[in-house]
């Protein structure tokens, strides 16, 4: 798409070098495109990064039934266990009710928000000692935070327990270190 002001909008054009506007703004337009095209690159680069990560190195560290490799030069190569899990969105109250049949209960957190307008300090303060008795219907959040599911899942999973698909996504893998002596 090409700009020009002349033509677009003839009326302004007696302060300020059209021409000149009209180049400035393609340039970027120009820059705009050159970085959607390195957000681009730099999305590949990570998944090969990833593939490497996870994969590559850490099948050719089992095959040399190594954990952990130190070179000459200080710097230290390692495979580590990595374990993610996520909740189901369309499944999040039967995930909760699991946890808390499975004694996992206390990571699930409740949050009750309730909203006044403007000069309402009054009514907040007899809704913080009568809850519900001012007829005000409160929003209620019930949710896990992210890193205390990772942890408490993964210690149930290694300790034996089953994690149900249906409600749960998770992942198991490696994942290599590298850490150079500074």
């Amino acid at each position: 798409m090409t700009i020009d002001l002349r033509k677009d909008a003839p009326n302004q054009v007696s302060n300020v070098n059209p021409d000149e506007l009209s180049q400035e703004i393609n340039t970027l337009q120009e820059i705009k495109q050159e970085v959607i095209n390195q957000e681009s690159k730099l999305k590949e680069l990570k998944e090969r990064e990833k593939y490497y990560s996870n994969i590559i190195i850490p099948d050719l560290m089992n095959q040399l039934n190594l954990k952990t490799l130190k070179l000459k030069d200080g710097s230290e190569i390692s495979v580590k266990d990595v374990f993610g899990v996520s909740i189901i969105a369309a499944k999040k109250q039967e995930a909760h009710d699991w946890l808390r049949r499975q004694g996992l209960g206390a990571i699930v957190k409740n949050e009750i928000t309730v909203k006044f307008g403007l000069n309402e300090d009054n009514k907040a303060e007899q809704y913080a000692l009568l809850a519900r008795g001012q007829g005000y219907e409160p929003d209620r959040k019930i949710a896990v935070h992210a890193g205390t599911l990772r942890t408490t899942l993964r210690d149930y999973h290694q300790k034996g327990g089953s994690i149900p698909a249906e409600l749960f996504n998770t992942f198991e893998g490696n994942q290599t270190e590298i850490k150079t002596k500074n």
